[in-house]
């Protein structure tokens, strides 16, 4: 079962990456789902078992959070913070 669990990671993980993709080229109500699609990848991700899946939905999902949640709320607190 631990196994199923690191690649249905991977999955999400790739789910996740062409739905930031398509926010990229203009659908911004993908920002959310691709989000939420990585954090739950990420939670899967810690209970699987060790392997390469494992890795990719561990280092995949938190580079898209990285990404889309704590640099943007850095910039916006520390760097643009006039009005």
């Amino acid at each position: 079962m631990r196994r199923k669990l690191s690649a249905i990671s991977s999955i999400l993980f790739i789910i996740s990456v062409v739905a930031y993709l398509t926010m990229l080229f203009g659908n911004d109500s993908l920002l959310f789902v691709g989000v939420l699609i990585s954090v739950v990848g990420l939670v899967i991700a810690l209970f699987s078992e060790s392997g390469i899946y494992k890795k990719i939905g561990l280092i995949g999902n938190g580079f898209i959070i990285f990404i889309t949640i704590i640099i943007p709320t850095i910039v916006t607190t520390f760097f643009w913070n006039t009005p």
